[in-house]
C-alpha cells in the first residue's frame, strides 16, 4: 500500500508491505511535493501493538519523526486524515488513466 495522508497540518506518504499487523511501514514527510525526513518500523521484529490499525502506526511514526527532525508543524492540533482524489493518483502514477 502506498498512500498519502495529512497529520498536524503536514503531508506524509506511507508505504506499507506485508499483512496487517506484520508490515514493514515507511513514512516520508512531504514538503511541496519533495520527500524530506523518513522513519520506518518492521512490525514483525520491532516492539509494537500488532493489533493497531495502520493509521495508528502512521500517527505513532509521525510523532516520532516530528520530534527527531524538530519539525515546526503547521497545525499542532491537526488530526490524521487520508488524502483522497487526484493527489493519490499523483503518488500512484500507474493508476492514472492515459488516453
Amino acid at each position: 500500500m502506498i498512500r498519502e495522508f495529512r497529520y498536524k497540518g503536514e503531508s506524509f506518504r506511507v508505504n506499507a508491505h506485508g499483512i496487517p499487523g506484520h508490515e514493514e511501514v515507511f513514512i516520508i514527510h512531504l514538503v511541496d511535493g519533495e520527500e524530506m525526513g523518513e522513519i520506518s518500523i518492521d512490525r514483525m521484529t520491532e516492539e509494537n501493538d500488532t493489533s493497531a490499525p495502520i493509521d495508528a502506526i502512521c500517527v505513532m511514526l509521525c510523532d516520532q519523526l516530528i520530534v527527531e527532525q524538530e519539525l515546526d508543524v503547521t497545525d499542532p492540533a491537526g488530526a490524521f486524515e487520508w488524502v483522497e482524489g487526484a493527489r493519490i493518483r499523483s503518488v500512484l502514477p500507474s493508476n492514472a488513466i492515459h488516453g
